[in-house]
């Protein structure tokens, strides 16, 4: 039996921003089931893509069905979760995925979106790139033909992480998009920096936030938020460290060229 007085909650925002630390971190609470990288929106896709395809939405009755499956979709995604609040971690915020979640979620939209420096985004990727050779962005600057190249390996893959459309490119302009409709001031920006070194006051500005009655967690015993395998990555993308908060070490130094081309993006501080 499905619990339908289920409150739905969201995070969102960059990769390497502290996505999978904070999920873990919440999942001590015991009314809390903090998710993974959701699937969800992806139903809406499917469903919504069958609906704008088949002919059979001429008869009017498959609409009024369909407009059931949508607004049940959240119920029977996490019907088996038996916690009061489940924090979803996805890609609500782009546009399109927003207008569908303006219109099913069951509840007052909340989004923690989790923001972090560009530049430091690309040197992550990048200590990612040098540690794990198989890593993807390794393997898609391989493909390269290197004939008609003319910036150094560094900055090629740079610019293979910052690509249009990629997945940084589409937090950036998903947040911008935000801010243009004046929808962004809804939302709880959480900056990596401040969460790594300031755990607890961000923990409390999330938990006031989403309406929760606080919950005091332990920082230096977290548990790994299971179920992720990156073995398609080349690299443990969403693997922490468990034995309490730190701010990972990262040597990587940016070329002036790869500095000039992707600073002051934050626009979100201004």
């Amino acid at each position: 039996m499905f619990l339908m007085n289920k409150i739905y909650y969201f995070i969102s925002g960059f990769p390497r921003a502290g996505n999978t630390l904070l999920s873990s971190i919440l999942n001590q609470n015991t009314d809390i089931t903090a998710t993974g990288h959701s699937w969800s929106p992806n139903l809406f896709h499917q469903i919504k893509n069958y609906e704008n395809n088949n002919l059979d939405v001429n008869y009017k009755p498959n609409l009024i069905s369909l407009d059931n499956v949508y607004k049940n979709i959240f119920f029977n995604f996490y019907g088996h979760i038996k916690t009061k609040y489940v924090i979803e971690r996805s890609d609500w915020i782009t546009p399109y995925n927003h207008s569908i979640l303006e219109k099913y979620c069951p509840n007052q939209i909340k989004i923690v979106i989790l923001v972090r420096d560009v530049l430091d985004i690309i040197k992550s990727y990048l200590k990612l790139c040098r540690d794990y050779p198989d890593f993807y962005i390794n393997k898609e600057y391989n493909m390269l033909d290197k004939t008609t190249l003319y910036k150094d390996e560094i900055e090629e893959k740079a610019d293979l992480i910052m690509k249009r459309d990629g997945y940084v490119d589409g937090i950036l302009y998903s947040i911008k998009n935000l801010q243009r409709n004046n929808k962004l001031k809804n939302y709880l920006l959480i900056d990596y920096n401040d969460l790594i070194l300031d755990t607890k006051n961000q923990l409390k500005k999330i938990y006031n936030y989403y309406e929760i009655p606080y919950f005091n967690h332990d920082f230096k015993n977290i548990i790994q938020i299971e179920g992720y395998n990156d073995d398609m990555f080349g690299a443990p993308l969403h693997t922490i460290k468990t034995n309490g908060v730190k701010k990972s070490n990262n040597d990587i130094r940016l070329s002036k060229r790869i500095i000039e081309k992707y600073k002051n993006l934050e626009f979100w501080k201004i």
